[in-house]
């Protein structure tokens, strides 16, 4: 494998393979000295009556090898930890052209550099270590040569391939419009594969010390029903459905959203019940039963067989100041509320004044994650009087109860209510 600087590092071992070929029966006579070989923007090379003749080679794309795109194993598990430093196979695209202010200079190096590349379809890791030891045979050599001669290029277990490739016409004119430079003779390589991977620290698991099978009845729990399906936050809630019991009653968790399970309160074969986390906020969950499967090798359980997710509702609650008295607040001002469960920042909150319905805002970035109290900004126009108090979270609106009690002075109307004065 190579690391970043192997990009690079190719750019330098193509202008060495040009420069031995040069003092090897080549167009010595045209180029002169090594200066003749170069590697920059098609923009940044001088044209006109008096250009030096020279041969440039500039890449101007990278693409991903698809054959080797996805033979890495995932970079990452599910909790963000590394699992390992897949590698990035790169195909690189070289632009090869020439130039000259003789009538014949840019003819005469075009047919010497495609020979030079036809002859070489494979560069030989000799020419490698080459090219990393010519950047620094002059010293002071320039910082970023140093860290080319320092890439691991040589090493790369792949060999570097030289590929022509067939541009159309239309494809030369698009490069060389963006170039905005006067055109010169072209032709295109791809040079394959460029392997690049990261040395980063990652997790690895220890070697297997020992095997064990265990053959288990394929029934998996299964999940028909949820009592109450509408829950406040801590209420005690009943599942119904089947195998729900392993080995052990040890072994049987409820999960809630997929986090780390918890034991039932009560269980029976189809029946168990479980009070609901204080940290589920209001909205639509999903719930599941899990079995865990110890091994006889092993006292520590595992992950085994998991039922359907199962849907239900946790309804938002409205603590009252003075239960059984309306809450009181002045139009154009701002009424404060305190909900059970506490809301998530993000969570989209509306409270129902009667029949009138108040979005709130999404609260700033650097408003806390959860939150127990709203505000809520009460229009100047609301109608005065007395009318159901309501909050919707995610969709789950809370309760209205209605009073029954004949003694009440509130006998048959709907609580919690809000007052609203002039």
């Amino acid at each position: 494998m190579s690391d970043y600087l192997a990009i690079s590092g190719v750019s330098a071992v193509l202008k060495t393979l040009l420069l031995n070929a040069l003092s090897d029966g080549g167009p010595s006579a045209i180029l002169g000295a090594a200066g003749g070989i170069t590697n920059s923007a098609l923009d940044l090379i001088p044209t006109g009556p008096d250009e030096t003749a020279q041969v440039n080679l500039f890449m101007y794309y990278a693409s991903i090898n698809s054959a080797m795109r996805n033979l890495g194993l995932p970079s990452a598990n599910a909790k963000g930890d590394g699992l390992s430093n897949p590698p990035l196979a790169l195909n690189l695209h070289y632009l090869v052209t020439t130039y000259g202010s003789a009538p014949f200079d840019p003819e005469i190096l075009m047919g010497w550099a495609m020979q030079v590349f036809h002859d070489t379809p494979v560069v030989p890791r000799a020419i490698i270590e080459q090219a990393f030891a010519d950047l620094i045979s002059a010293p002071p050599a320039p910082k970023e040569q140093q860290m080319i001669a320092a890439s691991s290029l040589v090493n790369q277990f792949e060999q570097i391939r030289i590929t022509p490739e067939a541009l159309t016409t239309e494809e030369i004119y698009r490069l060389w419009s963006a170039f905005q430079t006067s055109y010169r003779p072209t032709t295109s390589y791809q040079i394959s594969v460029v392997v690049i991977q990261g040395n980063k620290k990652f997790i690895s698991n220890l070697p297997v010390q020992t095997r064990s099978v265990t053959a288990l009845p394929l029934m998996a729990p299964a999940i028909v029903d949820i009592t109450p399906s509408m829950a406040v936050s801590g209420e005690m809630i009943t599942i119904t459905g089947s195998n729900f019991l392993g080995d052990s009653p040890s072994d049987t968790l409820v999960s809630f959203d997929g986090a780390p399970g918890i034991d039932p309160s009560t269980l029976q074969g189809g029946v168990l019940r479980v009070a609901l986390p204080s940290t589920l906020t209001a909205g639509v969950h999903n719930v599941r039963v899990q079995r865990q499967v110890v091994f006889p090798t092993s006292n520590r359980p595992h992950s085994g067989f998991a039922s359907n997710p199962f849907p239900f509702q946790v309804v938002p609650t409205i603590q009252m100041p003075v239960p059984g008295s309306p809450v009181v607040v002045k139009r154009g001002d701002v009424l404060s509320l305190t909900l059970v469960p506490q809301v998530g920042r993000l969570q989209s909150v509306v409270v129902y004044l009667g029949d009138l319905a108040i979005p709130l805002a999404t609260p700033p970035p650097a408003a806390p994650n959860l939150s127990a109290t709203i505000a809520v900004p009460v229009p100047a126009d609301t109608a005065v009087g007395t009318s159901p108090l309501r909050v919707e979270i995610d969709g789950v609106q809370s309760v209205l109860t209605q009073d029954k009690n004949t003694a009440s002075p509130t006998f048959g109307q709907w609580l919690p209510q809000v007052q609203v004065t002039a």
